[in-house]
C-alpha cells in the first residue's frame, strides 16, 4: 500500500490503511520543556560509528535514505540494550524555516535527521517493529548557519543526490563521516516512547531527540528543495503536544 504527504494519501488518511497510526503513542510530538521531568539518572548516549562497512544511498520519488552495513552501535541513555544502526534519512519542508518533524516549544527547524537503530536482541527490522523497544531513533535538528560551517557530509550527500536518479541506489565511496552529522553534546536530549513517523506507524520506538542542533547552509537546504521539486512538506504533522 502506498502513502505520501499529499492530499490523496497524506498523513490524515494513513489510519484508514495503517491502524497503528491511530494509536496513543504516535510520533512526532511537540517537545514542551515546561512539562518535562529532568531524569538525573540518565547517562549520555554513546554512538560508536567505528565499524561501518558500507553505505548505500537509495533515492526514491520524493525522498532518500542511506542504508548502513556494519556494526555501528547505540547504547546508554534510556536504553537497556544495544542497538545497531540500520539507516538514516532526513525530513524537510517546502520552505527554509520549517521541516523538522519534532518541535521544541512549538518551534520548528529547517530539517531533522533520523538515525534508525534496531535492538540487537530482535535482529531484523521486521521483527523489531513488533516490540515496544524494537527500535531507537536518534533525532538531530538542523539549523541554518554560515557557509564557513559547511558540513562536509551534507555537502557530499547533496553532490551524490544530484548524480543519482530517482529509483536508483548507489554505494557511497568513500563513506560519509557520520560523526559530523551528530552534535558534540550527546548528554542533553529529550526521550520518550513513541512510533515510526511513517507507515506502518508501529509504536516501537524509543525516541532520543538531541538538544544541540547541527548547522546546515541555505545552499544545502535548497539542494533538497530543488532536487525533489518540493511543493509539499515531507514530514508528519504533530500528533500531540
Amino acid at each position: 500500500m502506498s502513502y505520501d504527504y499529499g492530499e490523496k494519501n497524506g498523513p490524515h488518511t494513513w489510519v484508514l490503511r495503517y491502524p497503528n497510526a491511530g494509536g496513543t503513542k504516535q510520533s512526532p510530538i511537540n517537545l514542551n520543556t515546561t512539562s518535562m521531568r529532568l531524569d538525573k539518572t540518565l547517562t549520555p548516549i554513546n554512538v560508536n560509528l567505528n565499524d561501518l562497512q558500507k553505505q548505500i544511498l537509495h533515492v526514491k520519488e520524493h525522498n532518500f535514505s542511506v542504508e548502513v552495513k556494519g556494526c555501528a552501535v547505540l547504547s546508554g541513555g534510556p536504553l537497556t540494550s544495544e542497538y545497531k544502526l540500520a539507516q538514516f534519512h532526513l525530513h524537510w519542508g517546502s520552505g527554509n524555516n520549517w521541516g523538522s518533524e519534532h518541535m521544541i516549544n512549538g518551534i520548528s527547524c529547517p530539517a531533522e535527521l533520523h538515525c534508525v537503530f534496531i535492538n540487537t536482541k530482535y535482529g531484523t527490522m521486521e521483527t523489531a517493529i513488533t516490540y515496544s523497544d524494537g527500535l531507537s531513533v536518534v533525532g538531530v535538528f538542523f539549523q541554518l548557519g554560515k557557509s564557513s560551517n559547511n558540513n562536509n557530509a551534507l555537502k557530499r550527500l547533496c553532490t551524490l543526490l544530484k548524480t543519482t536518479k530517482k529509483g536508483e541506489s548507489k554505494d557511497i565511496q568513500p563513506m560519509l563521516d557520520l560523526n559530523t552529522l551528530l552534535p558534540n553534546d550527546l548528554s542533553r536530549y529529550y526521550t520518550y516512547s513513541g512510533s515510526l513517523t511513517t507507515p506502518p506507524c508501529n509504536e516501537c520506538v524509543t525516541w532520543i531527540v538531541l538538544d544541540e542542533p547541527v548547522v546546515m547552509t541555505i545552499d544545502q537546504v535548497s539542494c533538497f528543495l530543488f532536487l525533489f521539486m518540493i511543493k509539499q512538506n515531507f514530514f508528519r504533522t504533530l500528533l500531540k503536544k
